[in-house]
């Protein structure tokens, strides 16, 4: 009678956990986001002295990290410790650079709070502040997606950036846009693989072209792991790449480039809004993923 109980249990509970839902848990700066009860990455809202929001320690369906290790081991490169994982900022935003974390983004609130289920989501209000750290220069609307999907964890990003002051000014550099930086083990330095649909390869090839997806993979615990990094035709402009070998790779709407005719002015009220998807993926060999047919369902999962 005793084992019987113990079934009956034991199925109950088993039956009570939706599959493949995405679940989130409030933490003091964020919170810490699970498929199927487990963690596979952090959202981090506030971080003192600085701060910007950002996503950090994101794993594969079958718990492989594939973005560097956030705060930074010993063991790790102490290159731009500003690469928390998944971030979206500017180089060059009124004279500041919020990319290096020169300039202040702050966490005003939460517009949509942190919803579970199938696809959770959650939407968020920053504002990114002058050099007195009072003065809003621009205001960032941010909704983020988590989903299972055939393909792996799809995180989706759709910023709306508003002027906040007379003129905010975006200029054209390198960094910009939505970043990931890659674990230290599958960097193209390491032995991993960077393309795009282009069919180009490596940051040589792929730093500041234009293009629909770059993917960075490479093989860790006997599994292709990676992250591919897919742009939207519903943004207001294409992405230009800003792809390193070392790990870092961001999409980048301000391109061409370190080009200066390419800055955007936003006055007061005006905005902007870009559209991005990141694809976690794991699978046996390199041949069982297609970044291509990845980026297809992305675009057929977007609203219309």
């Amino acid at each position: 009678m005793i084992y019987r109980s113990l079934l009956i249990l034991c199925v109950i509970t088993a039956s009570s956990l939706n599959a493949d839902e995405v679940s989130f848990t409030a933490t003091d700066g964020g919170a810490t986001i699970h498929l199927d009860g487990k963690q596979f990455a952090t959202f981090v809202h506030t971080e003192s002295p600085v701060g910007r929001p950002y996503i950090s320690n994101l794993f594969t369906t079958d718990h492989i990290k594939v973005t560097r290790n956030h705060p930074t081991t010993k063991d790790d490169p102490d290159d731009h410790p500003h690469h928390q994982g998944i971030f979206f900022t500017w180089g060059q935003l009124n004279g500041l650079d919020y990319w290096h974390m020169r300039g202040r983004t702050v966490h005003d609130r939460f517009l949509k709070n942190p919803t579970n289920g199938k696809i959770a989501y959650f939407s968020t209000r920053s504002y990114y502040l002058a050099d007195d750290n009072k003065s809003r220069i621009a205001r960032e609307d941010a909704t983020y997606t988590f989903r299972k999907t055939p393909f792996g964890i799809l995180v989706t990003l759709q910023a709306t950036v508003t002027g906040e002051s007379a003129a905010a000014i975006f200029g054209s550099k390198e960094e910009g846009g939505l970043a990931v930086r890659m674990s230290k083990d599958l960097t193209v330095d390491a032995g991993a693989s960077m393309t795009d649909d282009e069919g180009r390869n490596g940051g040589g090839e792929i730093w500041g072209k234009d293009s629909k997806w770059v993917d960075y993979a490479g093989k860790k615990q006997d599994r292709w792991v990676g992250v591919t990094l897919f742009t939207n035709p519903a943004s207001f402009r294409k992405c230009w790449w800003h792809a390193r070998d070392y790990g870092l790779l961001a999409a980048n709407p301000l391109g061409p480039l370190n080009d200066p005719k390419q800055s955007v002015v936003l006055k007061k009220g005006e905005s902007f809004t870009v559209h991005y998807g990141v694809m976690i993926h794991s699978n046996s060999d390199q041949a069982e993923y297609s970044p291509a047919k990845a980026y297809k369902y992305y675009l057929s999962q977007m609203p219309k």
